[in-house]
């Protein structure tokens, strides 16, 4: 059987946006007041990219038969050791800070281990690791997907996605900016994750779909394509909108039009292999960097060196991490005459 080729080109996405977001973690821990101080919305390109390439990659197996329980058994199989890594270089941070009795924090890598998220109500979605709080979601998602979303035909998907879109503006006006899902929930706040999530993501399957099916519009340079969301994010602080205003801007305006420019580029065949490392290396950057930048705060402050030594621990971190475990990227591949070949 001839396997269709990777989209890579949206690999390369995903290693920019996981870049963006340690750079706004970054920003967050050693108040630097830089560029991507919105750099969270590229959270919201995940559930997009992820909603994307499993349309075009998976969805014929969905309808051929795979239960909704086994198609997420192995999504979690895959994604584990990310929430592995993330949680065990927290853990090692929380035992040298002494953040709690031994046995606590044992139990605490427990059930983050197990994916159990935290319903303390304080404190982040997870007990350890922030960031591991997008993988519940996706995971989620991904369930829904194979359970509900495969039976929904192409024409309705679209409705959907703009049903869930007047929920994330109500969601995001109320919450002040599209930042829902980090924080524990509680009683009132456990569904604001949701509006986020599903926005995104049925949006990204029914573009998928429209892709598998051939739909094109004008071709940008492939360069040109991957460059211009990093210049969005740097200038949605600069909208003479409110912080929410412009989350929404972005992440409804911008974004989906930003994944079809990228998925319907023409990056050079040379540039394959380096861009599929780069979306590889884009998962354990993304689990470990905000313990690392945060450990090494506490340890040697906030100046500008500590800040370029923060980050080149992470990257390096993440590299090993990257070398010793197989991090498998999440399916891209589109239909052998219409991935682009350029």
């Amino acid at each position: 059987m001839n396997h269709s080729p990777r989209l890579f080109q949206l690999d390369a996405l995903r290693g920019l946006a996981a870049m963006a977001i340690m750079l706004f973690h970054l920003d967050l821990v050693y108040r630097i007041h830089g560029p991507f101080v919105r750099g969270y919305l590229f959270v919201d390109m995940f559930f997009l990219l992820s909603g994307f390439v499993l349309a075009v990659s998976t969805e014929r197996k969905l309808k051929a038969g795979i239960g909704a329980l086994a198609f997420t058994r192995d999504r979690f199989v895959r994604l584990w050791p990310l929430v592995a890594v993330g949680a065990g270089v927290a853990t090692a941070r929380a035992f040298a800070i002494g953040m709690a009795d031994p046995l606590t924090l044992l139990l605490w890598l427990a059930l983050d281990l197990a994916m159990i998220p935290s319903f303390s109500g304080t404190g982040p979605f997870y007990r350890y690791n922030g960031p591991q709080w997008t993988l519940f979601y996706e995971l989620l998602a991904n369930f829904l997907h194979a359970l509900v979303l495969r039976k929904v035909p192409t024409r309705w998907m679209l409705a959907l996605a703009l049903a869930l879109g007047v929920a994330l503006i109500v969601t995001v006006r109320m919450h002040g900016s599209d930042t829902m899902g980090v924080d524990a929930p509680t009683w009132d706040t456990w569904w604001m994750g949701l509006p986020r999530v599903g926005w995104s993501y049925v949006l990204g399957v029914w573009m998928g779909r429209k892709y598998k099916d051939g739909v094109r519009g004008p071709a940008l340079p492939w360069w040109l394509t991957l460059a211009l969301p990093v210049v969005a994010i740097a200038l949605v602080p600069r909208l003479p909108l409110r912080v929410a205003h412009g989350d929404l801007v972005f992440v409804m305006g911008f974004l989906p039009l930003a994944v079809w420019a990228v998925a319907q580029s023409r990056p050079p065949k040379a540039l394959k292999p380096a861009f599929e490392w780069f979306g590889n290396y884009s998962l354990p950057l993304y689990c470990v960097h905000l313990t690392v930048l945060v450990w090494i705060s506490e340890l040697l402050g906030r100046a500008a060196w500590v800040q370029a030594t923060a980050v080149g621990a992470a990257m390096l971190l993440a590299f090993v991490f990257s070398r010793l475990i197989s991090f498998k990227g999440r399916p891209t591949r589109g239909k052998p005459d219409l991935a682009p070949t350029g």
